[in-house]
């Protein structure tokens, strides 16, 4: 299954180089720099004193030659990283129309980081034709470096519980107090998300995104007399609450979100999966599927 095999990870880093830039080419001030994308486009030809020797059409066409050729390279790497991804898997026969458009999107990605990513896309819709909608494609076309690092990060902080697999942000739950706990009926634990590098600003993000709803949801009361099923990044574990009126407070993945996460892996972040347990553990008694017990209650 796709879902097991190695998580693609997304590298974003705003000043890094890029493969076909030097060091040398950084410069301080902005003409400089305009100039050496135009001459790197193939744009320049305004910017220098003498007369083109070309023509503005011949100048097109060597400009149009050129972007070719990195579309193709383009499309050549990501077909390579999937071939080399695959492991004798039995295969399907991918839809033709989808395979244009995934080609026509997929030439214009340049990021290896996101090349990778591509690559798992192709290889998941043969070996599971249908899994990768023509939305999701078109989301992650229009997705930047920076925002696939920030649907990475949300990625490996999901969780799913009860028996609704689609992919939830848990970020607390809300409990009843006691009667001795005069003026505080109702008890709220958080998960700080912005300890672990994704504040609300990049909620707002996946939101803006359409990977995930923006309002954040309240189960149902938890059943005291069966146990809740939640699964973190491959890992099952089983709750069993140690009182009435405890709800888990979420944020949910839509539809495409989930489609991207699968294609993203698990990747498991061990220090949320401790604060997760901790904060659970107030009100549940958690098991693994190794049969161990966690138990805090407060």
């Amino acid at each position: 299954m796709s879902e097991s095999s190695k998580p693609v990870t997304i590298e974003y880093t705003p000043n890094s180089e890029t493969r076909n830039e030097k060091k040398s080419s950084y410069v301080k001030d902005s003409s400089s720099r305009v100039m050496y994308i135009a001459q790197d486009h193939g744009l320049d030809a305004l910017l220098q004193k003498e007369t083109p020797q070309k023509n503005a059409l011949e100048r097109a066409l060597v400009r149009e030659r050129k972007r070719r050729e990195q579309r193709q390279k383009n499309l050549e790497q990501i077909l390579k990283l999937a071939f080399k991804s695959c492991n004798d898997e039995t295969a399907g026969e991918p839809d033709q129309d989808w395979l244009y458009r995934f080609f026509d999107m997929a030439q214009e990605v340049h990021n290896p980081s996101m090349q990778r990513l591509w690559a798992q896309v192709f290889k998941r819709e043969v070996t599971n034709p249908g899994s990768t909608s023509m939305k999701a494609l078109k989301v992650l076309h229009d997705m930047s470096p920076k925002e696939a690092q920030i649907l990475q990060r949300a990625a490996s902080l999901a969780c799913s519980f009860g028996h609704d697999n689609s992919r939830k942000l848990l970020v607390g739950m809300r409990a009843q107090g006691s009667i001795f706990q005069f003026g505080k009926r109702t008890i709220t634990s958080n998960i700080n998300l912005g300890s672990f590098q994704l504040p609300y600003s990049s909620l707002l993000v996946l939101f803006e995104l359409g990977l995930m709803h923006g309002t954040e949801l309240e189960s149902g009361e938890i059943e005291v007399n069966s146990a809740l099923p939640l699964n973190y990044q491959g890992k099952d574990l089983s709750l069993q609450v140690l009182g009435k009126g405890v709800r888990l407070l979420y944020y949910r993945f839509s539809p495409t979100g989930n489609e991207l996460c699968k294609l993203l892996g698990n990747k498991p972040n061990s220090q949320y999966y401790d604060q997760m347990v901790a904060t659970l553990g107030q009100r549940f008694s958690i098991q693994t599927e190794a049969s161990t017990t966690i138990h805090h209650t407060v």
